[in-house]
C-alpha cells in the first residue's frame, strides 16, 4: 500500500504557483476501494493478508482524504480571507507530519520526530540547540530495521523553550536520513500572501509541506 499512500499525498500536496496541470491527479475512494477489492483477491491463500491491515490502509487513506480535501480549499482562488482562514482551522487539534528533523520545546514538552531505522541496529538520538550545541543524548536500544519508531525528547526542566534539532546515529554514529517532524496542531497563521502555517508546540510548519493529517494518538 506504500504506492497508493504516495500517490495519493503527493496529490494532496498543494501545487506550485508554476503548475499548468489543469485537474489534478488524485485517488478517489471508488479507486482506493477497488484497489482493495484486487489485494484481497490475489493475495497468497497459503498465507492471507492479516485484516487489520486492512482497517489499518482504510484508516491511512481517509486520514490523506483529509488532508488533500483542506488543502484543495486552502488552494482555491475564490475563497475570502474569512473563508481561507475557516479552511486553515479544520487543521488545529490535528496531528500532522511533514518532512524535517527539528522539534519545538514549549512549557516543558517536545514536539516528536518519525523515523524508520534502515537496519536492525542500535541507535542513539542526540538532540542540539540552535547554536549546534549537542544538549543531550538518548539512546533508543536495539531497533529492527525498516519499522516506523517515534521519538519525544523529555526535556530538563532548565531547558529553554525554542527549536532543537535532532539527529538519529547507528552504531557506527551514521545519521538516518527521512526523518519526519509530528505534532499537534495548536494554532494557525495566515501570511498576507495567503500561505498557511501551523504551529505544533514552538515549532512552525506551511501548511504545504504536511505529508499526512489525522486525529492526534492517546500519548499526545
Amino acid at each position: 500500500m506504500s504506492g497508493i499512500t504516495d500517490s495519493v499525498t503527493s496529490a494532496a500536496a498543494p501545487a506550485s504557483a508554476n503548475s499548468t496541470a489543469a485537474v489534478p491527479n488524485t485517488l478517489s475512494a471508488n479507486d482506493f476501494l477497488q484497489i482493495l477489492v484486487a489485494e484481497f483477491q490475489n493475495q497468497d491463500p497459503t498465507s492471507p493478508t492479516d485484516p487489520t491491515q486492512y482497517a489499518s490502509q482504510m484508516v491511512e487513506f481517509s486520514n490523506l482524504g483529509q488532508l488533500q480535501d483542506i488543502n484543495q480549499t486552502l488552494q482555491s482562488d475564490q475563497t475570502p480571507q474569512g473563508g481561507l482562514m475557516q479552511a486553515a482551522s479544520a487543521y488545529i487539534g490535528r496531528q500532522v507530519v511533514a518532512a524535517g528533523n527539528t522539534i519545538g520545546v514549549q512549557s516543558g514538552k517536545a514536539t516528536s520526530i518519525e523515523y524508520a531505522p534502515s537496519s536492525s541496529d542500535t541507535y542513539t538520538a542526540n538532540v542540539y540547540d540552535s547554536s549546534g550545541n549537542q544538549v543531550d543524548s538518548v539512546s533508543l536500544g536495539q531497533l529492527p530495521g525498516g519499522t516506523l519508531q517515534n521519538f519525544t525528547w523529555n526535556p530538563s526542566s532548565s531547558t529553554p523553550p525554542g527549536l532543537y534539532t535532532v539527529k538519529i546515529v547507528n552504531s557506527s554514529n551514521v545519521s538516518l536520513s527521512g526523518l519526519l517532524e509530528q505534532g499537534v496542531v495548536s494554532s494557525v497563521a495566515l501570511a498576507s500572501d495567503g500561505s498557511v502555517s501551523l504551529n505544533i508546540g514552538n515549532l512552525v510548519i506551511p501548511a504545504n509541506q504536511v505529508a499526512s493529517v489525522a486525529q492526534p494518538t492517546s500519548s499526545n
